[in-house]
């Protein structure tokens, strides 16, 4: 079993009470936001099957395929992928190696699950940070896609740095909670 946990319900490591505020309102936050952008990803996933549907009725039934289905579907992975990292990671759906988490106690496992929420938390921010470039780029210099839509770029690159502000929140809400000896309550496992 992984110990990849949900940081919405937190209680301490040693069973007493909290009276971690701060820590639970941060824990809130970042459950209610990885919940919004789970539930976007969901909405997404569900529009990129209708346009794939659509699109191959077009192109082998009817004979007559549509401009721009590829290019649009590609772009809502992408944001689909983005807004729902936050809600893998938060609800314990990354993948994870978990063979040494057996092999050693609560405490060794706190402390590295502090240290991959910090990993991922770096991740998240240097994510954010040359996201924002390429859709400010994109923006400044007014590029559009190259496709049959000829969208402007910065439409669909700004789904890398929203969606890694969300990711963000949660991996410093779980290292926060790690550090400060607190661990959620597991509801499903990682992979």
């Amino acid at each position: 079993m992984s110990s990849m946990s949900t940081p919405d319900a937190v209680t301490p490591v040693n069973g007493k009470a909290t009276s971690h505020g701060a820590l639970r309102l941060l824990t809130t936050t970042a459950s209610a936001l990885s919940r919004i952008g789970g539930a976007l990803s969901i909405l997404l996933i569900a529009i990129v099957l209708a346009l794939t549907t659509v699109g191959v009725v077009a192109r082998y039934v009817l004979g007559h395929p549509l401009e721009g289905v590829d290019e649009a579907c590609g772009y809502l992975v992408v944001a689909m992928v983005m807004a729902g990292a936050a809600e893998a990671l938060r609800t314990g759906h990354h993948i994870r190696i978990d063979l040494i988490m057996g092999f050693i106690g609560p405490r060794g496992r706190r402390w590295l699950d502090a240290w991959s929420n910090l990993a991922v938390l770096v991740f998240a921010v240097l994510l954010v940070r040359t996201g924002w470039h390429s859709a400010a780029f994109s923006y400044d210099f007014d590029a559009f896609s190259s496709g049959q839509l000829e969208l402007p770029l910065w439409i669909p690159q700004a789904t890398l740095p929203i969606g890694a502000v969300l990711l963000g929140v949660v991996a410093f809400a779980k290292l926060i909670a790690a550090l400060a000896g607190i661990e959620s309550d597991e509801r499903t496992g990682g992979h």
